[in-house]
């Protein structure tokens, strides 16, 4: 055997030790970036989903000149319900005509009659989002983490109000591209619900004083991710809302906000308001 055979040997431990601490420096120097890309796709991800949302309700609109109702009842006594919503009259418009022709219209949501009330409409879930597929705390309605606009002010515990909402979506809603005075691209139409503020429900509303289930207000009180009646999300910093007009912005928890509702309003109740003629600049 040559000396230079009888030379070869392995790594020492002090060496294999070297190289460990160099691996599991490196990984911990990866894992924020890898952290960073899985955030950034999930946002993608939530991003893309309002952009089919809100290319269903162009559609929508354009069969039925206007975008769907927040939801639809004939009595207004706050414990009418459940109430078919927005979100099961834009099905056959999210590639789920098929679910929708299996729904019976001719009497009010009823887990009983149909399990394709609870079933997952993968537009209407933000991969972000940890909510159960089925909504236990909304009477386990299939979940959805994007809610219509309802306005610039709260939502009353009574539909009897419910005349003044300003947004694009509230009870018997029928508003049509005419009657955003504001324009679409100053309005919004649907935004980010997570669990932090119990999700939603995509195919009614439990009752007409739950108008929570399917909409949510921009009033000063129920400001983004700040309590359990507000637009909300697992992304950092803010959430997606999808405008009027079809485009997607990522609004910041910071964005200026108002009590009341005379002017100066700030700039979220503005956004909130479909027609108050008050200028709302950049956002």
């Amino acid at each position: 055997m040559s000396r230079r055979a009888q030379r070869i040997r392995g790594f020492t431990l002090v060496e294999l030790v070297v190289v460990a601490s160099i691996v599991a420096v490196g990984l911990a120097l990866a894992a924020p970036a890898v952290a960073r890309a899985r955030a950034d796709a999930r946002s993608d991800a939530c991003r893309n989903n309002l952009k089919a949302i809100a290319l269903a309700m162009h559609n929508y609109h354009d069969v039925f000149r206007a975008f769907p109702p927040g939801w639809v009842v004939k009595d207004v006594k706050p414990a009418t319900g459940p109430c078919f919503s927005w979100g099961i009259m834009l099905a056959p418009f999210l590639d789920e005509a098929a679910l929708y022709n299996r729904i019976n219209f001719h009497q009010p949501p009823d887990l009983a009659e149909s399990a394709d009330l609870q079933a997952v409409i993968k537009f209407y879930r933000c991969p972000a989002d940890t909510s159960e597929d089925v909504n236990a705390v909304r009477g386990e309605f299939g979940t959805s983490n994007y809610s219509g606009n309802y306005g610039d002010i709260a939502l009353p515990g009574s539909v009897n109000a419910e005349t003044k909402a300003h947004g694009v979506f509230f009870w018997n809603s029928k508003i049509g591209m005419a009657d955003i005075g504001d324009g679409t691209s100053n309005t919004f139409a649907v935004g980010e619900r997570c669990i932090t503020s119990a999700a939603g429900i995509w195919p009614a509303v439990r009752s007409n004083q739950n108008a929570g289930d399917a909409v949510t207000a921009c009033n000063h009180r129920a400001r983004l991710n700040t309590v359990i009646d507000s637009f909300s999300s697992r992304h950092d910093g803010g959430a997606h809302f999808a405008l009027c007009d079809g485009a997607v912005r990522f609004i910041n928890n910071d964005i200026d906000s108002q009590e009341g509702g005379d002017a100066p309003k700030g700039t979220y109740q503005k956004l909130g308001h479909r027609s108050d003629g008050q200028q709302v600049g950049d956002f």
